[in-house]
C-alpha cells in the first residue's frame, strides 16, 4: 500500500541531553559550522523536519519554490560531490555533499544539476544504454565544491510539487533538523490544536462506554484549547492532532515539542531533533495507526505504544499512559514550535470505577453463532478484537474453553492473547484462523483448509498481533488471497503462498497485485512461480489478487516545452491500468536520435531528454514503451514546431 501523506501532521519528538546521540555528539555538532541558506527560491518553509510521510519520518526541510522550477541551488557549506543520483521515485534528481567535518547535506527533487555535474551524469547514463536511473559514489572524483556554489536547480524530480528538499545529516548519515544549526525562519504563530484520540488499552477499557478509539474536535476558549470531558474506564493513551504554521505563508508544519501533564505531574513529552534511518519506519506506531490509515490524519501518540524503541521521549513509569485512579482529572497538553510559540489544550478526565462484572453480561461459550459480516470491520488491537453488534448475525466464532467474551456498548471483546488460533467464519472472508505472531521469531500461518499459507520474518511486526489468511481460487489463473486485518503496521516484507493449480501451464503475463484503498488502485507486487505454489511478497497486510495483464500502454499527447534551465524536452503522456510502465525497457528516439526515457510516475508521462536538443521544423517522435509485464506499445508522432 501506497499510502501517500502530503498532509501535515504532528511530529514525533525526542527529548535528549544533546539533539544528536550522545555517542555521536562528542565528535559532531552542528553548532560548530556555519551554514548557507541553499537558494534563491524564498526563506520559506513548506515542510519541516519529523514530518509523516508515506512511510517514514520527513527528514528535511522543503524550502518553498511557489510552485515553479528551475530556482538556483546552492552548496550550504564547502565539500566535495559524495553521491549523485536520478530516479523516478524518492529524491528523484538528488546531490549529496560530503564536508570536511564528516557530515552531508542534501538537495533533492531536483530539476537539474549545475553544468559539470549534469554532463558527468549524462555520459554515464549513454554509456549504460541511454538509462535512466542512475545512483553514483564520485567521492573518489574529489570534485569540490565552495559554500555558495550553484550546484543545481528546484524541481519536482520524484515526487512534486515542486519544492527543494533540504537535508542536513550527521557523519554516520543519521538526518537533524536543519534549525539546529544557524539558519532560521521568521515564525511567531504558535500551533493550533485540532483533535485529540483516546485508545483503549486493555479489553475492558472503555472511552464513552465504547472499546474502541475516541475522536475529539477542540474548542478555543480564553485562548487556550478545551476537549471538555472525557469519561473513561481502565487504561487509556491519548493522542493530538496539531500544527504549526510561520509568517507570510499557508503551509502546515509539524509541531515541535509535545507535553503532557496529568494534575501537574509530567506523563510524557517528546522532540525531535534528529533520528536514525533504521528507526524510521516505526512513524507508524509513533503515530495512532488505524487513524493514519483510515483518514490520513496524523494524530501523534503521547505515550510509548507496546513495539516502540525509537529514543525521543521523556516519559513517567508508566510510558505516559493514563492507568488513574477512580475520579475526577485535570489534563494539560502544550504543543511548541522550535521558536517557542506555544499552544495549550485542556481536559477533564473523569475516570469511572468498572463495573464490568456489574454492567456487562459476560459468559462461556466454545460455538458462539455472533452475527458479524467481515473481520476487516471490526475494531482491532493488539491483544483484543471487539466485534460490532450489528455484524452478528452470520458468523460463527470458536474461542478456547471458559474465555470470558466482554460485552460493551458497542460490541463484545475477545481477548486474543489467550487465543493462540481462534477460528471464525464470515461470508466475506469464509473460513479464517487466526495465530499470534511475536515480533522475536519466524512465524508460519495457514488457511483454514491448510492449502495455503503466509511466512512471517522475525521482526515483521512491532508487537505480538493475531494474523489469518484465506484464498478464493475461481479458475486456475484468477484467485484472491486476503491476509487480515489490515489494521496492523508492517515493518518487514513477508510472503504468502497459494497453491498452485495442476491445470495452470502459462504463467506468463501473470501476477500478484496489492489493493491500495487510497489510491482506489491495483499496485503489482513481486511474484514468482514454482511447480506447487503462486509466491507474493508483500509490506503490507490486506487484499491481493492474482492476475493476467494482456492491455498495452497507451501513449499519446506528445509537446515539446523548454524548460526553466534552458533545455528542450518533449512530454509524452503513458499510462497502463495495471502493472505499470517498465520506463527501463522503453525507448524514445526523435529525427532518429535516442535520448533517454525519463518517466514521471506521478504525472504519467515520458520525459525526451537529450542535452543536445533543440526542435527543429519538423519533429518525428518514435516511441517505443513497455509495461512489467512485458505488453509493448509503439507509437510514431510527426509534429511541426511552429
Amino acid at each position: 500500500m501506497n499510502i501517500r501523506l502530503l498532509f501535515v501532521i504532528t511530529l514525533f519528538i525526542g527529548l535528549v541531553a544533546h539533539p544528536l546521540s550522545a555517542q555521536e555528539s562528542h565528535s559532531f555538532d552542528p553548532t560548530q559550522a556555519h551554514y548557507a541558506w541553499p537558494t534563491d527560491a524564498s526563506r520559506y518553509l513548506s515542510s519541516t523536519f519529523g514530518e509523516t510521510r508515506a512511510a517514514h519520518f520527513h527528514a528535511a526541510l522543503d524550502i518553498k519554490t511557489w510552485g515553479r522550477k528551475g530556482y538556483e541551488v546552492y552548496a550550504t557549506r564547502d565539500g566535495i560531490v559524495d553521491r549523485v543520483a536520478i530516479g523516478p521515485r524518492g529524491y528523484g534528481k538528488v546531490i549529496y555533499l560530503k564536508h570536511d567535518d564528516g557530515s552531508y547535506s542534501v538537495y533533492a527533487h531536483l530539476l537539474s544539476f549545475n553544468n559539470k555535474l549534469q554532463q558527468l551524469a549524462d555520459s554515464v547514463r549513454f554509456a549504460e544504454d541511454y538509462q535512466f536511473e542512475i545512483e553514483k559514489f564520485w567521492g573518489w572524483r574529489n570534485i569540490t565544491i565552495k559554500q555558495g556554489d550553484l550546484i543545481g536547480y528546484s524541481g519536482a524530480s520524484g515526487i512534486g510539487p515542486p519544492h527543494l528538499h533540504f537535508e542536513l545529516r550527521t557523519p554516520t548519515h543519521k538526518p537533524f533538523n536543519p534549525l539546529l544549526t544557524n539558519l532560521s525562519v521568521k515564525d511567531n504563530i504558535p500551533p493550533q490544536i485540532r483533535d485529540l484520540s483516546v485508545e483503549p488499552l486493555s479489553p475492558k477499557s472503555t472511552i464513552e462506554g465504547v472499546n474502541a478509539i475516541y475522536t475529539k474536535r477542540s474548542k478555543l476558549e480564553n485562548g487556550s484549547y478545551s476537549f471538555g470531558t472525557i469519561t473513561a474506564q481502565g487504561p487509556i493513551g491519548l493522542g493530538l492532532n496539531a500544527f504549526d504554521q510561520s509568517n507570510n505563508v499557508h503551509n502546515s508544519y509539524a509541531v515541535y515539542d509535545l507535553n503532557l501533564n496529568v494534575n501537574g505531574e509530567h506523563f510524557f513529552s517528546s522532540k525531535v531533533d534528529s533520528f536514525s534511518y533504521n528507526e524510521t519506519h516505526q512513524m507508524f506506531i509513533d503515530r495512532v495507526y488505524p487513524i493514519l490509515k483510515n483518514t490520513d490524519k496524523g494524530f501523534q501518540r503521547l505515550y510509548i505504544a507496546d513495539g516502540n524503541s525509537l529514543p525521543f521521549y521523556e516519559t513517567n513509569s508508566q510510558n505516559g499512559v493514563l492507568n488513574l485512579p477512580v475520579g475526577t482529572h485535570q489534563v494539560t497538553i502544550t504543543a511548541k514550535d522550535y521558536y517557542d510559540n506555544t499552544s495549550t489544550a485542556k481536559l477533564t478526565l473523569n475516570v469511572q470505577e468498572d463495573l464490568q462484572q456489574k454492567q456487562n453480561r459476560s459468559f462461556t461459550n466454545r460455538n458462539s453463532s455472533l452475527n458479524a459480516v467481515s473481520p476487516e470491520q471490526w475494531h482491532w488491537f493488539s491483544d483484543w478484537v471487539t466485534i460490532p453488534y450489528n455484524q452478528y448475525e452470520h458468523t460463527t466464532l470458536v474461542i478456547a474453553d471458559k474465555e470470558e467474551l466482554i460485552e460493551h456498548a458497542n460490541g463484545i471483546v475477545v481477548d486474543l492473547k489467550e487465543q493462540k488460533s481462534l477460528f471464525v467464519n464470515t461470508p466475506e472472508s469464509g473460513p479464517l484462523q487466526l495465530y499470534r505472531i511475536t515480533p522475536q521469531s519466524l512465524s508460519f500461518i495457514s488457511t483454514a483448509d491448510q492449502n495455503h499459507f503466509a511466512v512471517f520474518p522475525k521482526q515483521t511486526f512491532y508487537d505480538t498481533v493475531s494474523v489469518g489468511m484465506s484464498v478464493n481460487s475461481f479458475t486456475k489463473d484468477s484467485l484472491t488471497v486476503d491476509v487480515i486485518p489490515n489494521a496492523y503496521p508492517v515493518n518487514n516484507e513477508f510472503s504468502f503462498y497459494t497453491a498452485r493449480d495442476s491445470a495452470l501451464i502459462d504463467t506468463s503475463k501473470l501476477s500478484f497485485y496489492s489493493f491500495d484503498q487510497e489510491d482506489d488502485k491495483w499496485e503489482l507486487i513481486p511474484t514468482t512461480f514454482t511447480r506447487s505454489h503462486i509466491i507474493g511478497r508483500a509490506e503490507t497486510l490486506g487484499h491481493f489478487s492474482l492476475k493476467k495483464d494482456l492491455s498495452a500502454p497507451e501513449i499519446k499527447n506528445p509537446r515539446i516545452q523548454q524548460r526553466p534551465d534552458a533545455k528542450w524536452i518533449i512530454y509524452i503522456d503513458a499510462v497502463d491500468k495495471l502493472s505499470g510502465i517498465n520506463y527501463g525497457r522503453s525507448k524514445i528516439f526523435v529525427n532518429g536520435n535516442q535520448g533517454i526515457a525519463e518517466f514521471e510516475p506521478e504525472n504519467d508521462r515520458f520525459v525526451y531528454y537529450h542535452p543536445n536538443f533543440t526542435p527543429s521544423e519538423s519533429v518525428k517522435i518514435k516511441v517505443i514503451a513497455y509495461d512489467e509485464m512485458g505488453n509493448k506499445a509503439e507509437r510514431i508522432f510527426e509534429m511541426e514546431n511552429k
